[in-house]
């Protein structure tokens, strides 16, 4: 019984994102076909915005590091 609640939330949860995806791409093209956004700005956005995120997971990652170094040495 548990087994089967949880395949239908897993079937929720699976068509939820794939609703927010049709979702995303509706939006994005609307921008491009109603806006006249230029592709290639959406795309220069999106590397951006992935770069930052990069970022800001490698220098989360390198804090971790250094606390995880500083907490290893005082023990």
């Amino acid at each position: 019984m548990k087994q089967k609640a949880m395949a239908k939330k897993a079937i929720k949860q699976r068509s939820a994102w794939l609703a927010s995806m049709f979702g995303c791409g509706a939006f994005l093209l609307l921008a491009v076909k109603v806006y006249h956004v230029p592709v290639s700005s959406l795309a220069s956005n999106l590397l951006v915005a992935l770069l930052l995120m990069a970022l800001v997971l490698a220098v989360a990652a390198g804090l971790g590091w250094v606390v995880a170094r500083l907490k290893k040495r005082r023990n």
